[in-house]
C-alpha cells in the first residue's frame, strides 16, 4: 500500500507507525518542516515539507502514484480541500479520507457519504464520543466497546479482579464459570499473547474479554450479585466542548436529565443549557473549591472531564476519585502519553482521542467486509467485525476444519436472523455471518490474506 499522509502531527505520526509496522510506504506533506525532519527520524518513510492545497507540492509528495491519501493536519479547511484537489486531479486514487472535527461541516450525527470526491470522512470527537456512550451504557472499564447490530462485548480486565486471579488456567475459568465468554488476549510484559485453554494467568496480566453485554459482570465476579451493570444515574461533565456537544446528541432524553454541566465561559454555558433544556448547567470553575463543595460533586456517579486541557482533565478525574466519586473518565487530546498517567493516578478510563481517530482510519483501509475495528495495548492487538463475503474461501466448512496458526481467535458469531453466539468447532461460515476476530497486529497481514 502506498500512502500520502498530509499532517506530520500526532493524528499522522500514529496513523503512519500504524501503517509502516505492515510494510505500507508512507509519504508526509506538511509545511512545518520540523515536523517533516521528525516523521522522518522517526518512521521510514520521506517527508514533503509543503502544503496540502499546493497541486504542485503534492505533485512532488507522489500524490498521483498513491494508492491512499489521508489528510490529518490541525485544519478542517486544509484537510477537506487537499482531499478535493486530490480527488480531481489525481482521480487513479482509489481512497481519500479527511479529518475533520467541525460538525458544521457534518452536522452533529451522520456524515455525509460524499464532499468533494472525497472518499471518507472521520470526526474524532463523534468517534471518541461514541466510545464514552459504550462506557457509559455498557460499563466502567479501560477499553469497553460493543460491536452494533451483536449481543457483545469487549473490555479489558487486570489480573485481580473477580476470579480472574494469577494461576488460574484459562480451561479451568471456562469450566468454573457457568458462562460463555472468551479471553481474546492477554497482554504481558508489554506484548499482546494469544492464549489458549492452557495458558495461565500471571500477575500483572490484563485481559482483553469478549462475552454477551448481558452477563460480562457475572463473568467477571463468578457471582450472579454483580451479574447486571447498573447505569451512573448522576452525570458531571465538565467542558462544553465539542466532544461534549456529540456525546449530548447521541444520549437519549433521558439520560441527558441525569447530567450536569460546568463549563466556565458564560456564553458557552447559556448556548449549552438553551440547546439541552434536560440538562443542569453550572456556569463557574471547575478549580474554584466551592463548586465542589455547594453542589456535593464527589457524590457522583460518573465524572467526565472532556475540556480541551490534557491536564485539567487528568487533575481534576483524580481529585474527583478521591472525593467518591464512583467513576472518572478523562479525555486525552493533545499528547498520548499521558493515558498511562492518567490510569495511575486512579482514573477508571483515559480516553485517547488520536487512539480513536486511528482505529477509524484504519477499519476503512481494510476495505470491504470490515464494518468495525478497534485496537487495544498500544495497537498490539486488533479487534475486527468482519461480514464473511460470498467469496470467503471457507464458506460452508466448520471451524474445527480450518487452521488459523494459532493466530486468530474468532470470539463471537452473529447470523442473518439477529442471532449472536460464541461458536465452537461445528459453526459452519455461511455468507452474510458477522464474525468477531481478535488478531496480533503483527499478524494483521495474514488476516487481510485469509479474507481476500
Amino acid at each position: 500500500m502506498n500512502v500520502l499522509i498530509i499532517g506530520a502531527g500526532r493524528r499522522g505520526l500514529r496513523i503512519a507507525q500504524h501503517l509502516v509496522s505492515e510494510g505500507a510506504s508512507i509519504v508526509f506533506l506538511d509545511r512545518n518542516a520540523a515536523r517533516c525532519q521528525i516523521a522522518e527520524a522517526k518512521l521510514d518513510c520521506l517527508a514533503v515539507n509543503g502544503s496540502g492545497t499546493d497541486l504542485e507540492k503534492l505533485r512532488d509528495a507522489g500524490a498521483g502514484t498513491v494508492d491512499t491519501v489521508i489528510s490529518a493536519t490541525d485544519s478542517d479547511e486544509v484537510n477537506i480541500v487537499s482531499c478535493g484537489i486530490i480527488a480531481s486531479a489525481f482521480p487513479n486514487v482509489e481512497n481519500t479520507t479527511a479529518v475533520i472535527r467541525s460538525s458544521g461541516y457534518l452536522g452533529d450525527q451522520e456524515l455525509p457519504h460524499k464532499i468533494l470526491g472525497i472518499t471518507h470522512l472521520i470526526n474524532p470527537d463523534l468517534e471518541g464520543a461514541l466510545r464514552i456512550v459504550d462506557t457509559v451504557r455498557y460499563g466502567l472499564y479501560q477499553d469497553t466497546i460493543i460491536f452494533p447490530g451483536t449481543d457483545f462485548i469487549l473490555f479489558t480486565v487486570p489480573e485481580g479482579v473477580g476470579l480472574i486471579r494469577s494461576g488460574s488456567r484459562l480451561s479451568d475459568l471456562r469450566k468454573n464459570l457457568p458462562y460463555d465468554f472468551v479471553i481474546t488476549a492477554i497482554y504481558r510484559n508489554a506484548s499482546v499473547l494469544i492464549p489458549s485453554g492452557d495458558t495461565e494467568i500471571r500477575q500483572g496480566d490484563v485481559l482483553a474479554i469478549i462475552t454477551d453485554k448481558d452477563q460480562a459482570y457475572a463473568a467477571l465476579s463468578g457471582s450472579d450479585v454483580k451479574a447486571m451493570y447498573s447505569e451512573p444515574e448522576d452525570i458531571v461533565i465538565l467542558g462544553a466542548t465539542r466532544i461534549t456537544r456529540f456525546l449530548l446528541n447521541t444520549f437519549t432524553p433521558r439520560e441527558r436529565k441525569k447530567v450536569r454541566l460546568i463549563e466556565k465561559d458564560e456564553a458557552m454555558a447559556e448556548e449549552f443549557a438553551s440547546l439541552y433544556p434536560e440538562i443542569m448547567v453550572l456556569n463557574s470553575s471547575i478549580t474554584d473549591e466551592l463548586v465542589w463543595e455547594n453542589e456535593d460533586l464527589g457524590m457522583a456517579d460518573l465524572f467526565l472531564s472532556l475540556t480541551d486541557n490534557d491536564e485539567l482533565n487528568i487533575v481534576t478525574s483524580g481529585y474527583a476519585k478521591k472525593l467518591g466519586v464512583r467513576k472518572a473518565i478523562a479525555q486525552i487530546k493533545s499528547n498520548n502519553n499521558y493515558v498511562q498517567f492518567a490510569l495511575s493516578l486512579n482514573v477508571d478510563v483515559a480516553l485517547s482521542i488520536t487512539d480513536v481517530t486511528t482505529d477509524a482510519v484504519i477499519r476503512l483501509l481494510r476495505g470491504d467486509g470490515v464494518s468495525a475495528m478497534h485496537s487495544l495495548f498500544n495497537g498490539d492487538l486488533e479487534v475486527y467485525e468482519y461480514i464473511v463475503q460470498d467469496d470467503f474461501r471457507f464458506i460452508g466448512r466448520k471451524l474445527k476444519e480450518v487452521k488459523f496458526r494459532s493466530r486468530v481467535i474468532i470470539a463471537g458469531a452473529r447470523k442473518a436472523d439477529g442471532s449472536s453466539f460464541i461458536p465452537d468447532g461445528e459453526y459452519c461460515f455461511e455468507a452474510g455471518d458477522s464474525l468477531i476476530l481478535a488478531i496480533r497486529h503483527e499478524d494483521s497481514g495474514y488476516l487481510k490474506e485469509l479474507f481476500q
